[in-house]
This record gives structure tokens, sequence and C-alpha cells, in this order.
């Protein structure tokens, strides 16, 4: 008998975690592999992967110019989608990081943005790359998505962005000693891996 009332004593307060649990997984979305992303300031999709494979979400802009304001270093870049519609965005740099992948090591700036994928809005820190001989103008990585969305990898393009009633939150920062930066869309699956870079 005193085992019985332990074990139900047991049950009893693992109830509330089970209850919990349950309800954090109702709250993910699930969204297929390729998804359109909204950049919030902007108000312009584009086509982005969701890739579980990835620490960090890098976007495609290949010709950026940093400058001075304010005594810190800021960027100016364009983002142009495949129906031609281009924004140009300044954003101070938050750091600068070398990638490593199967085309080589670069030197990205990091900037914080807000995106809207399905209906979760995040800011999250994005790294500003030449992807133009890239499939997809933009990956999403985990630290975007942890917690908030899961990927369902035979569907695409499932739902619009739409974040009109949502609450920016902001993603956690990634760990760019193990980055992968998806480079293997050239053909070869290539992993990669990125660390912090504060010189020049």
């Amino acid at each position: 008998m005193r085992h019985l009332c332990s074990r139900l004593a047991i049950l009893f307060l693992l109830l509330p975690l089970a209850t919990a649990l349950k309800a954090d997984h109702r709250e993910l979305q699930i969204l297929g592999w390729l998804e359109e992303a909204k950049l919030a300031s902007a108000e312009m999709a584009i086509q982005a992967k969701l890739d579980t494979g990835a620490d960090n979400s890098s976007l495609n802009a290949p010709d950026h110019e940093r400058f001075d304001r304010d005594g810190e270093e800021w960027i100016r870049f364009t983002v142009e989608n495949r129906d031609g519609d281009k924004h140009t965005f300044e954003k101070p740099v938050e750091r600068n990081v070398r990638i490593r992948s199967a085309s080589g090591t670069s030197r990205r700036p990091v900037v914080k943005m807000e995106l809207c994928v399905g209906n979760v809005l995040r800011r999250v820190d994005v790294n500003l790359a030449d992807r133009s001989n890239l499939q997809y103008q933009m990956l999403i990585g985990r630290s975007y998505m942890k917690d908030r969305i899961l990927v369902d990898s035979g569907a695409e393009f499932t739902v619009d962005p739409d974040c009109s009633e949502a609450i920016a939150d902001d993603a956690d920062r990634p760990d760019e000693t193990d980055d992968y930066d998806d480079e293997g869309e050239q053909g070869n699956g290539g992993n990669g891996s990125g660390s912090p870079d504060n010189g020049d």
C-alpha cells in the first residue's frame, strides 16, 4: 500500500510537467522546408530554406557597404526578391564572423533582423553573404526556429507569412563554433563552421 501511495504521489507531481510539455508542443507551428519569409521592416517576402542542420541564418546581400555612424560600424545592403522588389537596409554591425564551408573561408558581417515566417515573428542574428550562386536567397537556422517551428521535410510553401498579430521576441544567439551555411547547395552537401572574428 505504501508503494502504491508513493507511485501515485510521483504521478501527481509529474502531471503538471507533462501538461506543460504538451502545451508547448501545441504552440509549435509546422512549416515546410521551403517557405516565404517576410523582412518585417521592408514588408518584402523572399524565399527561404528552413534548415535544421544550420545554427545560423544567412541572407543574400552580395553588394554591401560598411560605414561609420556616430563612432559605430554600420552596414548598408540591398535585398532583391524574385519578383524584382528591392529594399535597402542600414543596420549596425553586431559582430563579424569567419565562416568555413565547402567553397572556402569568408568573413561576414552579422546584423540583427526581424523576420516573419508563418506566424512566427522573431529578431535574429543574420550573416550577410553572397548566395548568388546558391538556390535560395535565405537560409533560416535553428536559432530562429527553436521552440517555435517544426519542419515538415516533405512540404513547401504551406502558408503565407502573416505576423500582424504576433509580438516579436529575440531568438537565441547562435553558437558560431559549430556553424553550417548550406554551401552544399552547389552540389556536395558540404559542412562548414564559423567562429567570431573581432579583427580585420
